[in-house]
């Protein structure tokens, strides 16, 4: 409640042309929006791109804009913002990668303390890994290592890299579902994006 009527201030001075209101949501949010589009894009000059005009169109149109969620409203903008740029480009969605990322925003919205209280499950399952498996999971999907990097550094073929990650996958999606948590879908959903 606290963020909405912090939002809802911030909001109303933005309208009123103050820039010290454009700069606070900037700071705020380019970062965050920046990752998002680069989770979709895989391309770091396009999250740019994209994240500097959704910002300076807030601005441009800070006066005929009806905004209740700020958070809500910049995910979902830049989102058909991204969408448009792929639709200008000729590329087709598939209907997984639309449905990971409207997760993604479903994600975002989510509140901090559940987010953090998932995150930290997955973190200590990870964490429970066997030792060869977990280090190997955790330089390809939390450092980002290419496979053919990771068996060089190991010195293991790229096929027991691959054998690896995948169990350690089977793993951490079997551990999930035995949790009691409400959002189970959801949860498993954070696997399928961040560790895809």
């Amino acid at each position: 409640m606290q963020n909405n009527d912090k939002d809802s201030k911030l909001l109303e001075r933005l309208r009123l042309g103050h820039k010290d209101a454009f700069t606070q949501i900037y700071k705020t949010y380019h970062a965050k929006l920046f990752r998002y589009v680069v989770s979709l894009s895989k391309d770091v000059t396009i999250a740019e791109d994209l994240v500097q005009e959704q910002l300076m169109q807030l601005w441009v149109n800070r006066e005929t804009q009806s905004i209740t969620s700020l958070n809500a409203y910049l995910y979902r903008s830049i989102y058909n913002k991204y969408l448009n740029f792929y639709n200008t480009e000729k590329r087709q969605l598939t209907l997984k990668e639309t449905l990971r990322i409207e997760a993604i925003i479903e994600i975002e919205n989510e509140d901090e303390d559940i987010k953090a209280k998932r995150l930290n499950a997955i973190k200590k399952i990870i964490n429970n890994l066997p030792e060869k498996r977990k280090e190997i999971f955790i330089l390809s999907k939390l450092n980002n290592y290419e496979y053919k990097e990771i068996a060089k550094m190991r010195n293991i073929s790229e096929r027991t890299v691959e054998s690896q990650i995948r169990k350690a996958l089977i793993t951490i999606r079997h551990e999930i579902s035995l949790l009691r948590d409400a959002g189970t879908l959801i949860f498993l959903l954070y696997i399928n994006i961040f560790f895809k």
